[in-house]
């Protein structure tokens, strides 16, 4: 191994811990943290702190995402071993990733207040998708397409 192929080995692993970071934060709001304060009479200041602390991690996230990711896809789109059926996943995987930044970054609402279940039509809609669990499913599919990436790289290598 070369210090080029050491470079892209620490880049992958950057890529990989953003990732993990933000999806694992996710979770953890979504699984714990949110149904710990379900009915609970906390502090508005506490979830605020939560919510910006939470926010400087995603954004921290998106700069490292967005940086190793450009480099990840030129590496593997000038090798060997990349095929249409590869760039038709990477070009899925990387709108979702931008999907998700925007919602993160541009639309950074405030928590849902108690008429948000009574909330019909589009409003229920795009709640669905800009929303944390929203979030968080677009994450894992994300990270699950970037296991299929490599499946389809190493299938391309052997041939």
């Amino acid at each position: 191994m070369n210090l080029a192929d050491w470079v892209v080995a620490v880049i992958r692993w950057g890529h990989a811990l953003a990732a993990v970071a933000w999806v694992g934060g996710g979770m953890f709001y979504a699984l714990v943290l949110r149904p710990a304060w379900r009915g609970k009479t906390d502090s508005p200041e506490l979830r605020r702190s939560v919510a910006e602390e939470f926010r400087g991690l995603v954004n921290t996230a998106i700069g490292v995402l967005l940086i190793t990711g450009v480099v990840l896809s030129a590496v593997r789109l000038t090798g060997d071993g990349v095929t249409w059926p590869y760039v038709a996943v990477l070009a899925v995987k990387i709108v979702l990733a931008l999907y998700m930044f925007y919602v993160a970054r541009f639309m950074k609402g405030s928590p849902p207040g108690p008429g948000a279940m009574k909330a019909t039509g589009w409003r229920r809609f795009k709640a669905a998708f800009t929303g944390t669990t929203g979030q968080l499913i677009t994450g894992v599919v994300i990270i699950g397409l970037a296991d299929v990436l490599d499946a389809l790289f190493e299938q391309a290598l052997v041939r």
